[in-house]
């Protein structure tokens, strides 16, 4: 029996939106979230701006005759692997074909569509499957590393507590992507001594401020959105935070149903990240300029394994040894001093390492000299060095409102 569609985020394009209503509605009932657009270029824009899980596309609608394959292509040639499912009218079957061929991965005659829900739940239950393997190689090392140690623990306990770990690591490197790419402004309800020794619920606290700076980066925000794409979202996060305080003071033990949500938590991310990430993350180690564009040559910090070596084109010069996200027109984000790359002592090696509070002793004042603590969030050697010049209290202070007072939880 079909399992009901639970969260799910289904985006349908189809010019009769009356008509997709109609015929949507099993999926509606099935626990589906579903968003509607009446065109290709509209669709396009919705999956730039919110996570979808599945994909839904009437053949006949614009642009043009046949706007259905025109996304299909568009989807491919920008990069979205996000699965997709053909809606088909009559005396369509060569552009079912053309469809299949451009990655859809089913079709359905729309005159009936008595199997909808089944052929959609079957379409996700099979990515999803396969999300957390395909997240071990696909993401960036700081995301790869925690889901390929979650991803092998077999015991539930142990699991439980490695997929909370993975869950806070999402939160860290998504609000060390926030903090690289927004313009430094007070946040509301951030304290100096909540940066000074982050928790889990502090990484929360913090990707939850940034995503309501108006100019947040957009690398940023369509992270977070992958996990919490609602304020509805939030109080599961703020639930297994809890949970985690809990386990970590001794005051519960684990439940078998709080490993299936967290699991599910866990999934539906790799999924949507899988089907949508796109700006590499590398370091830069050597640069070369032809008078027009910058060739630079990086390491790849892709999946739980070492960096590769590939050579990417920039329109601006770059600092070497400093981790960037490569945006798909080539513009650089730098990411330090909230992510460093120190290399190994090895050819080709580098540490991952993110933004982990302040190095003090307790009680001691704040100061201009005050550093950065780094933690390490890849597999490997370690680095001899972990610091950064800008990754010292006067950098983080620009983001501590000034009547922000309060001690960390």
């Amino acid at each position: 029996m079909t399992q009901p569609l639970t969260d799910v985020r289904i985006l349908v394009a189809d010019d009769q939106k009356d008509v997709a209503r109609t015929l949507c509605r099993p999926l509606q009932k099935a626990g589906a979230r579903l968003h509607y657009v009446t065109d290709g270029q509209a669709a396009l824009d919705q999956m730039a701006n919110r996570p979808y899980d599945l994909v839904l596309i009437d053949m006949k609608m614009p642009p043009g005759e046949w706007g259905g394959l025109w996304l299909l292509q568009q989807m491919k040639t920008e990069g979205w692997s996000i699965p997709s499912l053909v809606l088909s009218g009559e005396g369509s079957k060569q552009q079912v074909i053309e469809a299949l061929r451009l990655n859809a991965q089913d079709w359905i005659i729309k005159d009936d569509t008595t199997d909808l829900l089944e052929r959609c739940a079957s379409i996700l239950t099979e990515h999803h499957q396969t999300s957390l393997e395909t997240a071990t190689h696909q993401l960036p090392t700081p995301l790869s590393y925690r889901f390929n140690r979650y991803a092998r623990t077999a015991d539930a306990e142990k699991k439980l507590i490695e997929g909370l770990h993975t869950l806070e690591s999402i939160l860290r490197f998504a609000a060390a992507i926030g903090l690289a790419s927004t313009p430094p402004t007070p946040l509301k309800g951030i304290t100096a001594e909540q940066l000074a020794a982050p928790s889990m619920g502090t990484w929360f606290a913090l990707c939850t401020a940034l995503a309501k700076v108006p100019n947040a980066g957009e690398n940023f925000t369509r992270t977070l959105s992958w996990l919490v794409p609602e304020p509805s979202d939030h109080q599961r996060v703020q639930n297994l935070i809890a949970l985690r305080n809990d386990l970590a003071h001794g005051r519960e033990t684990s439940q078998p149903t709080q490993g299936e949500h967290l699991h599910a938590l866990l999934t539906r991310f790799a999924h949507r990240a899988n089907c949508a990430w796109q700006p590499p993350l590398v370091t830069p180690t050597s640069m070369t300029y032809d008078g027009t564009r910058y060739f630079v040559d990086v390491l790849n910090l892709k999946g739980a394994t070492r960096p590769t070596p590939e050579t990417v084109s920039v329109p601006t010069s770059v600092i070497t040894g400093q981790p960037l996200l490569i945006a798909k027109d080539g513009a650089p984000t730098p990411l330090a001093p909230w992510l460093v790359t120190p290399p190994g002592e090895s050819p080709g090696a580098v540490s991952c390492l993110l933004f982990d509070g302040l190095q003090r002793t307790k009680g001691a004042a704040l100061s201009a000299v005050t550093p950065f603590r780094y933690t390490k969030t890849n597999d490997g050697e370690d680095s001899a060095s972990a610091t950064h010049p800008q990754g010292v209290w006067p950098t983080l202070e620009k983001w501590i409102a000034a009547s922000a007072t309060g001690p960390a939880h």
